[in-house]
């Protein structure tokens, strides 16, 4: 009889301890996960109770329960699931933004600005999208109408280093210059990611092309071509961050890249830097819906040196944007 609950206690330790967690070192601990958090995670071991594990120093973990608690980055729509494995968890997340501004004092002014975002990712990969479509019209005459892709892909080599590959496609159907491909490859670094947190710094090395149409006169003037590439390198940022004001829910987000032009195809023109960054807040009036204030800036440097001619360039463009939007 004194053998019995022993007996008892080495019978039910494989029913009890199911839930494994993965570390980097190469260690495993099975146990029950009571808890997930931001920045730890808590897992009652057999014989010696609980132990709270920091996220860094965890590759991935197994829940055997369905309902034990999720990590805040599982966020979205679970596209492919794997009882076993969370590494083969695949998860599906998206957002759209959208503004409409209609203006009618010196003159009529209509813009219609729309913005969205998707990504497919799993522990090891992460697939991304994003798009942006605007038309602007002044006293019915249209000055701005263009379209802007991009895709990404991203390696993970653990919880902060990751490769990147990336393409910006950017389509103005009113300029001269009327296509700009930047393709790039660099690494990133994440400080942090989670379902409504982020801040992630990319450095990239590419090339960008720049197409002129058949007819444009600037273009055979100073390139005498009409396809343009220049070697680039990029550094860009991915930020938000969530905030409670008066029990509300905010949330503060930026997001933009500095691009520099390391040669230049043209005696003429030189092109030194491009700047492209936003800067709001978000209000979420629940878990999808949400109201968006955001502040746009677009900005290139470069000189003019033709023949009669000498000239800074120094283009900026500032947009004030209040959207609506909604994110899953």
């Amino acid at each position: 009889m004194k053998y019995l609950p022993l007996a008892l206690m080495l019978a039910s330790c494989p029913l009890w301890a199911k839930d494994i967690l993965w570390m980097n070192n190469g260690d495993r601990l099975t146990g029950t996960i009571e808890e997930i958090g931001d920045e730890s995670v808590r897992i009652a071991l057999p014989y010696t109770g609980a132990v709270t594990v920091k996220r860094d120093a965890i590759k991935r973990w197994r829940l055997e329960k369905q309902d034990k608690p999720k990590a805040t980055a599982k966020g979205g729509i679970k596209l492919f699931k794997d009882e076993q494995d969370e590494r083969n968890a695949w998860l599906w997340t998206g957002s759209g933004d959208l503004n409409i501004k209609l203006k009618n004092k010196d003159k009529q002014t209509n813009n219609v600005n729309f913005k969205g975002t998707t990504e497919i990712a799993n522990l090891d990969w992460r697939y991304s999208l994003s798009g942006e479509y605007t038309y602007e019209t002044s006293d019915s005459v249209t000055d701005n109408h263009d379209y802007k892709l991009n895709p990404t892909l991203d390696y993970f080599f653990d919880q902060h280093w990751f490769v990147r590959n990336s393409l910006d496609a950017d389509y103005d159907m009113l300029a001269d210059n009327y296509l700009k491909l930047n393709v790039g490859s660099g690494p990133g670094y994440r400080v942090w990611n989670d379902k409504r947190r982020r801040l992630e710094l990319i450095a990239q090395g590419g090339i960008q092309r720049a197409y002129f149409r058949s007819d444009s006169q600037p273009g055979l003037a100073l390139f005498d071509s009409r396809i343009i590439s220049y070697p680039i390198g990029s550094l860009g940022w991915d930020y938000r961050q969530p905030l409670a004001f008066w029990q509300q829910q905010f949330e503060l987000f930026s997001k933009g890249t500095y691009l520099k032009y390391l040669a230049q195809p043209s005696p003429y023109l030189t092109l030194d830097k491009d700047i492209t960054g936003s800067l709001g807040l978000r209000y979420y009036f629940n878990d999808h819906l949400r109201l968006s204030w955001s502040s746009e800036i677009e900005r290139q440097n470069g000189e003019l040196h033709y023949p009669g001619v000498d000239a800074e360039i120094s283009e900026s463009e500032w947009r004030h944007l209040l959207s609506l939007g909604a994110s899953f």
